[in-house]
């Protein structure tokens, strides 16, 4: 436990400063650590070993500035790039860390900016101000000690959160009014918990000495403002607990691990095996010559020569192609506000296998209205609910309502609507509105205010509600007990002024509500929970029992006694809530409706279409998943269920043996948390390999932790390519963990937007996203990447076949600047032009799902095509060099260079457009631009062309044959096999 005491005695040195840190580098560092990650890469080491052997004579080859020049370039590119974005990092880091506060001490007010802040200070802070540090709440201005804060930077709720001070260090602050510095010399202290990175609990102790002794009172989370929340008014005055890394957010901000997409992988094995072939060409032009003394320098001189092979520029290529991806889906009017956080992966976007979706606040709004209502025997909709609640509307007195019994339940229900939450109602100039921890219980509240029932004004301490013909009630607040994910229930102990009687309502999910009930109501509540939950409503079980004055009195004698306990606080208190949970009096049943997301249904359906399954991850009933299910088209009218529910560990292993005997193809598999608890601990592999089968899955009553271990199960057992969207703080893991992570930025705030590689603003735009953008990154990357590789082959083949028609001498053919330019201003601009590729518009795309899907099945990077690239290089290659030299015997060596090298550039130039799909205009652009570039060069570069023999007849006439042999037959292959047989895109007639 940490102990902290007001008049300074804490020693603030023993914890670690205030300051916030997100930069990854330092001017000492950045140099070093971007080499070490840029070397990870098999191309730019592989490179690295080429440059640092050209130091070595006997291995030198050419101009050692060829060889240094590309590699300080990707080198210096990334140091800017990384430098920059560190410095845009710094900036944000000074600007909190540099953020003025006022700090309280015996002597007077200080400033202080925020990354002076210790562990013991005592900090005031403003309306709409940041919270410095993680602080135990001393005092308000508000005279209950109450304030509300924001937490959407902390967990992704929107909802303001309420707070209260200590009780005794307010009333303090109210005695003492304008010299609240007599705070920081009381003989008094805190004791809390040391640091855990649980937002949802805290346990502590305040101490003081006063005239009458020792006063204690226990703290909880609602005595505490964590740091990066925001005070929504008021001032308060918190003492520091824990700072920086110790700090809540600091902890929960673990930074998302680096995703890697599987086209790198592939990419980087591809360039392993064309390293593979460099060695064996290079083994072979050796073995040529003969085996001496000196083969060993002969075969790496020969390895340096065909070092083009794998391309140092394909990582400059690759990472300036995402960018362009990135900011292509970003500019996209048809998803606005689409974000690309994660510039590594847009690729991966046509890859998705596995779609992983939350419900409530992506495939629903989040927009909660309360339906239907079930009594003991009747069943309220908001259809009859006017006529249900009409005599509120005639009545002069609520005691006559009183004297019947439907009219007395119906008064209960809306009592404990009207009371059983945590809303604040807020008045503006314009318009009522209110503020709650959940969207369900702002329906609750508005529902009893249009029937009678008006909620006017609320304290920490109290509630009032208006009834008809302006009756007013003040009902004192007791105790409340908050909603949380782990007790799935809320209470709160009310009793009106002078009354004998005090009511406790409880409200709460059937899984928890069910052995609280008395066992007389069990049966219709749970009976009435299934009934609402078919019509795909979220269900609540509304209860109330009355109390005595003296049978609170001894409850609360056993509740304050938990409260102040340090050990095992958190158990003994539940214990004696639970203590009073019980023989509990069913008043009703709620179902309230989440209104779908637009087009859910359609984008559903034509992800399944485009070979995409989809699984849904929800907290909510068996019931109101399935129901979802049916609505969102996730299940269709030719499938059957099949259910996962309340089984042990020792069935379940039985009931997916039971599935595969059934027609797995055409069953929609549900399961519920409990069962896939033991079916993740203990049958994981199984469980998994059965549930892939299915069209989808519905996973129920699943908690956060749930949700991210079926990501990581699915990533373990299967190699499908996984990705999770979801909108609130609950769905951060399951994002980070999936291969891509889709944060919508909804009602429940900004935490899996930004936690997410990309944001959209709705569900429906992951058609776009995925269909269009996805398909078109991949392929785009699929054809650049062969193509770079291709280029680096050719011009090495090229090289090969030179040294074996000049006897195996390791000398090469294009030196100094041809090299350079080649990969360079000679073929990088239409090379790269081919990210403007695509080879159908997006209707034919949106239309036809199929294409996304035949994808799948023939995946665009794969060895087939790698060893096509082969094949196409060593025929090109072998036709340049071969007319060049044999057909068109030419002496001079300068000639001979003119000769194969214009012949390469050209036939580069036209591949492209044998490559590309549909024209660009940018293409063309840049084909022309890319000549008029090499023609302008031969008066620069008299060494290797002689331009007397380069502009004559002699030399067109060579260079055209050539490029027409080495290009135009297999441009006509593939137009002869497109012919034959088309592809999937071909088929449909796009444009």
């Amino acid at each position: 436990m940490r102990t902290i005491y007001f008049d300074g005695r804490t020693m603030p040195s023993r914890f670690p400063d205030n300051s916030v840190k997100n930069t990854k580098y330092n001017p000492l560092t950045i140099v070093p650590m971007v080499i070490y990650n840029q070397f990870k890469y098999f191309f730019n080491f592989f490179y690295l070993l080429i440059t640092i052997a050209q130091f070595y004579p006997p291995f030198q080859v050419g101009f050692l500035i060829t060889y240094i020049a590309p590699l300080a370039f990707v080198l210096l590119i990334t140091v800017v790039k990384e430098a920059y974005d560190d410095l845009v990092r710094w900036k944000r880091d000074n600007e909190v860390n540099s953020q003025i506060f006022t700090r309280i001490t015996s002597t007077g007010r200080v400033s202080i900016p925020a990354s002076k802040i210790k562990v013991g200070h005592m900090i005031e802070i403003k309306a709409g101000e940041r919270i410095p540090a993680d602080m135990i709440l001393l005092t308000t201005s508000e005279e209950s000690g109450t304030v509300f804060i924001r937490t959407d930077q902390l967990d992704g709720e929107t909802d303001w959160k309420l707070r209260r001070a200590v009780a005794y260090t307010q009333e303090l602050q109210l005695k003492w009014k304008n010299n609240i510095e007599n705070l920081a010399s009381c003989d008094a202290m805190i004791v809390g918990e040391e640091p855990d990175r649980n937002i949802y609990k805290f346990v502590g102790t305040f101490e003081m000495m006063n005239e009458r002794g020792i006063i204690s009172e226990g703290l909880g989370l609602d005595h505490t403002v964590w740091a990066s929340t925001v005070l929504t008014k008021g001032t308060a005055i918190g003492l520091v607990l824990y700072t920086g890394p110790e700090t809540r957010s600091v902890m929960n901000s673990n930074a998302a691990r680096q995703k890697f997409g599987i086209c790198d992988e592939e990419l980087n094995y591809l360039s392993k095996l064309m390293f593979g072939v460099m060695v064996i060409i290079a083994f072979v032009l050796v073995l040529c010559t003969g085996f001496n003394s000196t083969s060993h320098i002969l075969f790496f001189r020969h390895l340096l020569l065909l070092s083009s092979i794998i391309p140092i520029s394909l990582r400059v290529n690759l990472d300036m192609a995402k960018i362009w991806y990135c900011s292509q889906l970003q500019r996209d009017k048809k998803i606005p506000n689409t974000i690309a956080r994660n510039s590594g992966i847009p690729e991966e976007l046509g890859r998705v296998e596995f779609l992983l979706t939350d419900k409530t606040g992506t495939l629903t709004r989040n927009e909660m209205t309360l339906k239907k209502i079930r009594l003991q025997n009747e069943d309220i909709s908001d259809e009859n609910a006017s006529i249900k609640f009409g005599f509120l509307k005639t009545i002069n007195s609520l005691e006559t309502v009183m004297e019947q019994p439907r009219q007395e339940n119906i008064k209960n229900m809306l009592k404990a609507l009207a009371m059983c939450h945590n809303v604040t109602p807020v008045f503006t100039d314009e318009e009522k509105s209110f503020q709650a921890s959940s969207p369900d219980e702002i329906a609750f509240v508005k529902y009893a205010d249009l029937y009678g029932f008006e909620l006017t004004h609320r304290t920490e301490n109290s509630i009032w509600v208006e009834l008809e013909k302006g009756i007013m009630e003040k009902y004192v607040i007791l105790d409340i007990f908050p909603f949380s994910s782990a007790t799935k229930r809320m209470g709160i102990i009310v009793q009106q002024p002078n009354a004998r009687n005090i009511t406790f309502f409880l409200k709460g999910a059937e899984d928890v509500m069910k052995d609280k009930v008395i066992q007389k109501h069990k049966l219709k509540a749970l009976e009435d929970c299934e009934d609402l939950g078919r019509d795909g409503l979220r269900t609540l079980i509304f209860s109330q029992k009355s109390l005595t004055l003296q049978d609170y009195r001894i409850w609360k004698k056993k509740y304050e006694a938990a409260c102040i306990q340090i050990e095992d606080r958190e158990r003994k208190v539940r214990d004696a809530i639970e203590e009073l949970e019980c023989n509990m009096e069913v008043i009703g049943v709620t179902g309230v409706e989440d209104r779908l997301q637009k087009d859910v249904g359609k984008t559903i359906e034509s992800l399944r279409s485009a070979g995409i399954i989809v699984w849904i991850l929800t907290g909510d009933k068996v019931e109101t998943a399935q129901c979802i299910a049916i609505s969102t088209r996730l299940k269709t009218r030719n499938q059957d269920w099949f259910e996962l529910i309340n089984l042990k560990s020792e069935d379940i292993e039985e009931k997916l043996k039971e599935l595969q005997r059934k027609n797995v193809s055409k069953t929609v598999l549900v399961i519920d948390g409990a069962t896939l608890n033991y079916a993740l601990k203990d049958h994981s592999k199984s469980f998994i390999n059965t549930a892939i089968q299915a069209p989808a899955v519905v996973c129920c009553r699943v908690s956060p932790t749930q949700k991210t271990q079926i990501v990581e199960c699915l990533k373990l057992y299967t190699d499908k390519r996984l990705c999770s969207i979801g909108d609130g703080g609950n769905d951060v893991g399951m994002i980070q963990a999936a291969h891509m992570g889709i944060g919508i930025e909804g009602k429940e705030g900004k935490q899996a937007s930004l936690a997410a590689d990309f944001s959209i603003n709705e569900f429906c735009a992951l058609n776009t996203l995925i269909l269009w953008h996805g398909r078109n990154s991949y392929k785009r990357t699929a054809k650049l990447s062969n193509f770079v590789f291709h280029r680096g082959l050719i011009i090495s083949v090229i090289q090969a076949l030179f040294t074996c028609m000049f006897y195996f001498n390791a000398i090469p053919i294009y030196n100094g600047i041809l090299m350079m330019g080649y990969a360079t201003v000679y073929t990088n601009m239409p090379v790269f032009s081919i990210v403007l590729n695509r080879d159908a518009n997006e209707n034919t795309v949106m239309k036809f799902p199929l294409l996304y899907h035949s994808l799948q099945r023939r995946k665009a990077i794969r060895f087939t095509s790698f060893c096509m690239c082969i094949l196409k290089s060593l025929y090109q290659g072998a036709i340049i060099i071969y007319l060049a030299i044999e057909l068109f015997p030419e002496n001079n060596f300068t000639n001979i260079v003119a000769i194969t090298f214009t012949s390469l550039i050209i036939t580069e130039l036209l591949n492209v457009m044998t490559e590309v799909d549909k024209f660009h205009w940018a293409m063309g652009v840049s084909e022309v631009v890319t000549g008029i570039v090499y023609m302008v060069s031969m008066f620069y570069l008299k060494t290797y062309f002689d331009l007397n023999y380069v502009f004559s007849l002699e030399f067109i006439f060579r260079v055209a044959v050539i490029t027409i042999a080495s290009w135009l037959p297999l441009h006509l292959a593939k137009k002869f096999i497109s012919y034959i047989d088309p592809a999937d895109y071909e088929k449909v007639n796009p444009e």
